[in-house]
């Protein structure tokens, strides 16, 4: 997991002003593949035919982008997920035959990620709703999926983050039921009527959410529910 910094020297100070960091290499990982030893009745079995070498790299480079790939370790505390894509495949021979198959893997970040992250609010204005972000990137924001709801018709709604220097998004005229679907990490915003241009009442400003605690203050009652998944930084895998 390759680091850097960003530091700025100000006037004859010799030393910088440390203004942040940021994580950039992605995580590899290597996976062989052998027969189950249990299920070995003769040395015939020991190895793979060519139906499922071709079988097996059908499953696995069959698709574009990256697959999600969830990993045990003999003590966890959550379950842990990979964004993977095959980027090479060799053979392990024994006497001319294939009897493991080598998968070198690249991720699709630094980072593994944490089981989807459900929570539903009943938010109000006499009351401030918090979410603690659990993440491991302690350096950027977390763009979740966020849905509204509105209980009644809303000429203005703001949801203000009080932990992020009061970073407030806005909606306007919203009708009693609408359903508003913003994700953050995409930029996308759509609402239940689909007729509606959602964009021209929309400040654009989309939720996001910063490490640790996060106190939300709304000005009207609405629903509001949060969907993610966090980063999370990965020493070792057993």
């Amino acid at each position: 997991m390759e680091n850097d910094t960003v530091e700025e020297y100000v006037g004859q100070n010799p030393v910088p002003i440390y203004l942040g960091s940021s994580f950039h290499s992605k995580l590899h990982l290597t996976a062989a593949l052998i027969k189950d030893p249990n299920t070995i009745h003769s040395d015939k079995n020991k190895y793979f035919t060519e139906h499922e070498c071709r079988e097996i790299l059908r499953q696995l480079t069959g698709f574009y982008g990256y697959k999600q790939m969830q990993v045990f370790s003999y003590e966890f505390d959550e379950l842990l997920f990979f964004h993977i894509r095959v980027a090479n495949v060799k053979y392990q021979k024994a006497g001319g035959r294939i009897a493991g198959i080598v998968l070198e893997m690249e991720c699709d970040s630094p980072f593994a990620w944490s089981s989807e992250f459900h929570y539903t609010f009943h938010a109000s204005p006499s009351s401030s709703l918090i979410l603690f972000n659990s993440s491991d990137n302690l350096y950027d924001y977390l763009l979740p999926k966020v849905t509204i709801t509105a209980d009644a018709a809303i000429s203005h709604l703001s949801i203000c983050n009080l932990s992020d220097n009061n970073w407030t998004t806005t909606l306007q005229s919203l009708s009693a039921g609408e359903i508003i679907t913003m994700d953050s990490q995409r930029s996308l915003l759509s609402s239940s009527h689909p007729s509606r241009i959602i964009n021209n009442d929309f400040n654009m400003h989309f939720i996001r959410l910063v490490p640790g605690k996060n106190e939300f203050q709304v000005s009207h009652d609405i629903q509001i529910a949060f969907t993610y998944r966090v980063p999370r930084k990965v020493g070792f895998i057993l």
